[in-house]
């Protein structure tokens, strides 16, 4: 409910859309992982169901499902109907294959498969190994190609696992031992996406029936999203986020124009530092980036000066750093907003270096570090309404509500202006249960702001929470349009984003409306990550599946945080996945084929 944090709502309450986007046709991504939990990376050979009706007449080595797991001595060289070399190995020329009829060559593959189970119990897998190869020259079968990748799976072998379950699939396509144990070692080879299409598989082969597998594709889909974040991090641009994010923040902040007297007549540094603050009182997004230049051209110069702490612009330059920090932390470069706020500090600090420090603490979860700034700037400035309101965001994101409510009031007494502690006291005050007195609280939010969006926008989002949806949408509209008269950014596109996903969440037949007023929060934020990801859905929700890949990316630049990258990013990679799905003749028809039996069961049920 914030206003620092709806994109990461966001994410959290479509978190599902990380399965849905794997599947095709809106079925669920998560579905049956046969018996994944109980059985190991390297399972166990096993007989085809011939071989196992000639096991049972035969009493020869059981099944790898029986109940005795004792390895069964090895039959004497002599005994063997095929030939055996002085290892005691098979040895089978080609001439010798080619002298056998088909009969006997089935009988020997089959006895060479069973000796080949022998050493596996044994654990003698490279043994076992030289049995199911022989086994292979004179019979292509798929369960000889699953046995043997057994072996080269207890061998750590996994590029030769990849390669025999391949062809065991190919010859067995819903081969679902083989699919899963392929789907293994392709995780442990960090072959994330081939690992992903074969969980996926599996759980089309299994009727979409079991939730276990959720577990194991969301945990290959973070693994794969991640490294691609961190990849992407290494030549990431640092940039402002969207300027209704950078507004929001600076919003929350008792606005200065001329700290320790600077002023139009100002020269030199001084004059930058000015016309840097003119810039962010501007609250434009032209206006935050031509600040974030004139705050790197004060500190150059300010550093220039070797102040010290007894200097005589040693105030000044403090402001500098702070204001420097600030940018590079929304920019999310923490440790260089470390590095120019201890300047800050180690110069001449006032209340708000204090807030700007603890905020960078409360971002790496140093949150006793945090509190003790807070302290520090409550101490400095007893009618600090930036310490009261952020100290209220802490205790509002560790989830002590009555703490936050304290501070949220405190900073509305210190600071009458800050409509963000009217927002946030009041969606306290609903979130603890208190319906009345949260419209109430609104109300008179809505009577001091009169023209700001703020107050509906997030007036709409309890309205939707509770169930109103008309009502919440004429709050949407409302905050929409003061945004559109305002000549600076506030909430920018959010109400627009908020009214397009409340509408397509309820009414299927009003996609187009939602995707206009999408486009058009696009361009009235470029660098919403939030507007993106929702068109994104959209776009999912009408099989537009190209650009909602696109937009799931540019999403996931956007975004501040590594967490809100990654879930972006999981999203994109999902939705690849659904279109690798589509692409499959075979997967596809089991899906159809998975399908028509709901709807046959549904209609029966029904």
């Amino acid at each position: 409910m914030s206003a620092l944090d709806n994109s990461g709502s966001f994410l959290a309450r479509n978190k599902t859309l990380v399965s849905i986007a794997a599947t095709v046709a809106g079925i669920s991504a998560v579905g049956a992982l046969y018996y994944y939990s109980q059985q190991g990376p390297t399972p166990s050979p096993e007989d085809s169901t011939a071989s196992k009706k000639k096991n049972k007449k035969k009493k020869k080595s059981k099944p790898e499902d029986s109940k005795d797991t004792s390895a069964a001595p090895a039959s004497p060289a002599s005994s063997k109907i095929y030939p055996v070399g002085k290892d005691g190995l098979p040895d089978l020329s080609e001439a010798t294959i080619s002298n056998l009829t088909a009969d006997q060559k089935s009988e020997w593959a089959l006895a060479l498969k069973e000796d080949g189970n022998t050493e596996y119990k044994a654990k003698n897998y490279k043994e076992a190994v030289a049995f199911y190869s022989a086994a292979l020259k004179l019979k292509v079968d798929p369960v000889f190609y699953s046995n043997r990748s057994a072996c080269y799976a207890a061998l750590d072998d996994h590029e030769n696992v990849v390669k025999d379950t391949t062809e065991a699939i190919k010859l067995k396509p819903d081969y679902t031992k083989c699919l899963l144990r392929r789907a293994t070692s392709y995780e442990i080879l960090e072959q994330y996406p081939d690992a992903m299409f074969d969980l996926t598989a599996l759980t089309i082969y299994g009727g979409f029936s079991n939730k276990s597998v959720e577990q194991v594709l969301e945990r290959v889909l973070k693994k794969h999203s991640v490294r691609i974040v961190e990849q992407n991090i290494k030549t990431r641009v640092l940039d402002l986020p969207s300027a209704s994010t950078t507004g929001s923040f600076f919003g929350a902040f008792v606005t200065e124009s001329n700290p320790e007297g600077i002023s139009e007549e100002s020269t030199g540094n001084d004059k930058l530092l000015f016309d840097a603050i003119a810039k962010i009182n501007s609250n434009t997004p032209e206006g935050y980036e031509e600040a974030d230049k004139l705050i790197a051209e004060a500190v150059s110069g300010y550093d220039a000066e070797g102040l010290k702490a007894d200097s005589d612009n040693a105030a000044k330059a403090s402001i500098a750093y702070e204001y420097a920090a600030t940018f590079k932390f929304l920019k999310n470069d923490p440790l260089s907003a470390a590095v120019d706020i201890g300047k800050a500090v180690s110069l001449k600090p006032r209340s708000r270096t204090y807030v700007i420090r603890a905020l960078i603490n409360a971002d790496k979860s140093s949150y006793e570090d945090a509190r003790n700034d807070f302290a520090s700037a409550a101490k400095m400035d007893s009618n600090a309404g930036d310490a009261y309101y952020h100290l209220g965001q802490l205790f509002y994101l560790t989830n002590e509500l009555d703490k936050a409510q304290e501070n949220f009031e405190k900073a509305k007494k210190a600071n009458p202006q800050n409509v963000y502690a009217y927002v946030q006291s009041a969606c306290i005050t609903y979130k603890n249960g208190d319906i009345k007195e949260a419209e109430d609280k609104f109300t008179e939010a809505k009577l001091k702001f009169p023209t700001s969006p703020e107050i509906p926008n997030y007036y709409g989002e309890v309205l939707s929470d509770r169930g109103d949806i008309q009502a919440a949408l004429k709050q949407f509209e409302t905050a929409a349009r003061l945004q559109k008269a305002l000549p600076n950014y506030s909430v920018g596109a959010l109400p627009l984003v908020n009214k397009a996903s409340l509408i397509s969440r309820e009414n299927f037949n009003k996609l187009d409306e939602a995707e206009e007023l999408l486009v058009e929060a696009c361009k009235l934020d470029p660098k919403s990550e939030l507007a993106r990801i929702s068109l994104a859905q959209l776009k999912l929700q009408k099989e537009q599946v190209d650009e909602a890949i696109v937009l799931f990316e540019e999403s996931s630049n956007l975004a501040r945080t590594i967490e809100e990258k990654v879930q972006a990013t999981s999203f994109a990679e999902a939705t690849k996945m659904q279109k690798r799905i589509k692409a499959d003749p075979i997967l596809s028809e089991k899906i159809a084929e998975v399908m028509r039996q709901s709807m046959m069961a549904a209609g029966v049920a029904n």
